[in-house]
């Protein structure tokens, strides 16, 4: 047995049921992404042993007369076939697709489907720090997070840079209100009230400063704007456009095959 695996192209034979054979190049993929030998033996060794399992539940039921082969065969062979072509659009796509979207594009888009930009919740413009209580000039913070004089927003940056343990502002994109709440820990408070008064608030829990500035709001229940549904809408229209490239490569490979001596009906 050894004498023949070394002179095999396959590499050495590994495991054996009955006319079956496993063999180590048989293996080869399953090693990408393991950086250690020791994890590569572990893996080799496990899918060894389940490619025997596996060889020998096959073999018995290519035994079983009860079994219709020819049944299996034609399902095989069908799975391939829509395999093969699904593979092929993918190729073609690949090559073909246009994934230049214009602003234009997008804003057709939104305006076309506004149905679909509804919200579920609150979207805000916000500003929020946490800040450690053992940082200095906590107060002078607490002067500057209102925002109520253009070099504030400067302050804060300096400040944050240096001190915040988090800290985001960014008056051109909208969030999500409950995204908010993962980052700062409000509670017992009428959420619809709490933003439409665009509240300010500064409070202490577990070692930290809060700081919450609400700036602007979407109301739920009304359409999301565009520049926060600019991404996904983007998204969007290049899933439309890979749908129409697949059915459009698709009727004209058939197309130019039936119109060209390749096919023949008898």
């Amino acid at each position: 047995m050894i004498s023949c695996s070394g002179n095999n192209e396959r590499g050495e034979l590994l495991a054996r049921v009955n006319e079956a054979e496993l063999y180590e190049n048989d293996l080869k993929h399953i090693y990408q992404g393991f950086l250690t030998a020791e994890d590569s033996a572990a893996l080799k060794s496990d899918f060894i042993l389940s490619w025997i399992d596996e060889q020998i539940l096959v073999q018995e039921a290519m035994n079983k007369e009860s079994i219709d082969q020819d049944e299996i065969e034609r399902k095989t062979e069908s799975f391939k076939n829509d395999l093969l072509i699904s593979k092929l659009e993918e190729a073609l796509v690949n090559e073909r697709l246009d994934t230049v979207i214009t602003e234009d594009e997008v804003e057709t888009y939104y305006n076309e489907h506004q149905s679909e930009f509804e919200l579920n919740d609150y979207l805000v413009k916000v500003l929020y720090l946490k800040i450690s209580t053992d940082a200095p000039d906590i107060d002078k913070i607490a002067q500057h997070y209102k925002l109520n004089k253009e070099e504030d927003v400067e302050q804060i940056d300096i400040y944050a840079k240096i001190y915040a343990k988090n800290y985001y502002y960014d008056p051109e994109n909208w969030i999500y209100f409950d995204d908010l709440l993962k980052e700062i820990p409000l509670h017992d408070i009428n959420k619809d009230r709490f933003i439409m008064k665009r509240s300010k608030v500064r409070f202490e829990e577990s070692g930290y400063y809060y700081f919450l500035n609400i700036i602007d709001y979407k109301l739920k229940n009304t359409i999301s704007p565009i520049s926060f549904e600019r991404n996904n809408i983007k998204e969007r229209i290049i899933n439309m456009r890979v749908r129409k490239l697949r059915e459009d490569l698709k009727n004209e490979i058939i197309s130019n095959a039936k119109n060209s001596d390749n096919v023949t009906i008898y």
